[in-house]
């Protein structure tokens, strides 16, 4: 590393423009105008071109891939006009070499960065496994690989480059010292996120779009990422939330309830006859076996439960066809309509909250009131 330094310094603390005439200078810059005029020609024709073949077909594959590949191609014209000025410039030898490290490294940096444009496109195949995963939960995947793929190639281009440059990558790392424990530190908890969402992915916990509630946050999920999950809150706020937590946290999917529950508890009054209630008690019975949004492979109760403080309480316990809330509401609004009406049907009616209040020897304790207050007087 060191060494590596020192020869940089030394490169440019030499005077590298003079024994170069104005004319090789001109020419350089000639060279290079013309290559960017040839990107020019081939953005307009070549690429042009196969933009204009590729959405005649019936697949985007093609048309993703020419607009990944369009800017690192166009790159290459770069590229190869500075080699191309660089080659007709008299350079001392150790600066010749310098630039022809500066041009291997953008070739290296082409190479990394084609491969991490072309990820995305080529990530295609993952929508073939749908079948097998589901299309939500292939969503999430297709992401989080993209994600993962992208971060590894950006790494080892970047080590790539170093080691172009004669950097000994291990020796480089080991040489941080109290700087690479403490990224070490850092990096066991992104690791530690990193297989938290693996291990979402490989248990199915929860894709994106579901309702999930764990013991710190309810919501609905909005992306599983590398390092942590993006949870939409009822109350619209946007909570990040580390994938190891996550992993290791009861969580409750509510988008897997295959029915919805409604128990609520009807008051019926205390002067309901006998035969009253046990004809509600068997019309609401029939009333929820009939019922087409009621679910029929499910539970369903209908009991007289016990005597309230001013009412005899029948409790209703069942579920619905659908799990969707908005529609879940809709039948539990339907049905106590329904279930007035049976109670109604059958001359009932329902209890409210009330209190009696008796009053023992009231008239001598009124009088005994008149007198007190006549004597204060």
């Amino acid at each position: 590393m060191e060494q590596w330094l020192e020869n940089i310094t030394a490169i440019l603390s030499h005077d590298f423009i003079s024994g170069i005439s104005t004319t090789d200078w001109a020419l350089a810059a000639l060279i290079l105008v013309a290559f960017l005029f040839l990107r020019k020609l081939f953005s307009t024709i070549v690429l042009g071109f196969a933009q204009r073949l590729a959405g005649k077909t019936r697949t985007d594959l093609d048309d993703n891939i020419i607009k990944a590949l369009r800017d690192p191609l166009r790159f290459v014209f770069i590229i190869l006009g500075i080699l191309a000025a660089i080659s007709i410039l008299p350079l001392r030898p150790d600066l010749h070499v310098f630039m022809m490290h500066v041009i291997n490294s953008l070739f290296t940096f082409l190479v990394f960065w084609t491969i991490y444009k072309l990820v995305e496109p080529l990530s295609f195949f993952f929508d073939h496994l749908s079948d097998a995963f589901g299309a939500a939960l292939t969503e999430d995947m297709k992401y989080f690989s993209i994600r993962a793929f992208k971060t590894i190639f950006v790494f080892l281009g970047v080590m790539a480059i170093l080691q172009e440059w004669g950097i000994n990558i291990a020796a480089f790392l080991g040489g941080l010292g109290l700087a690479g424990m403490a990224v070490a530190l850092a990096a066991r908890d992104t690791i530690s996120n990193l297989f938290g969402g693996l291990t979402i992915f490989m248990d199915k916990t929860f894709t994106k779009g579901d309702w999930i509630e764990t013991p710190f946050v309810e919501g609905t999920v909005e992306s599983i990422g590398l390092r942590a999950t993006k949870i939409r809150s009822f109350a619209k706020a946007l909570i990040t939330v580390p994938n190891a937590k996550l992993a290791n946290a009861p969580v409750v999917n509510w988008s897997r309830m295959t029915h919805r529950r409604i128990k609520m508890t009807i008051g019926l009054e205390y002067r309901t006859t006998a035969a009253q209630l046990e004809k509600i008690v068997e019309k609401i019975r029939a009333y929820l076996a009939d019922h087409s949004d009621v679910a029929q492979d499910t539970t369903q109760m209908v009991h007289l439960v016990g005597f309230g403080d001013s009412s005899i309480n029948l409790n209703l316990y069942y579920f619905t066809r659908t799990t969707e809330w908005l529609k879940w509401r809709d039948v539990v609004n339907a049905n106590i309509i329904d279930f007035k009406k049976i109670v109604e049907a059958e001359g009932a009616a329902f209890a409210f909250p009330s209190r009696t209040v008796y009053l023992e020897n009231a008239t001598t304790a009124y009088l005994e009131n008149a007198s007190t207050t006549a004597i204060i007087g």
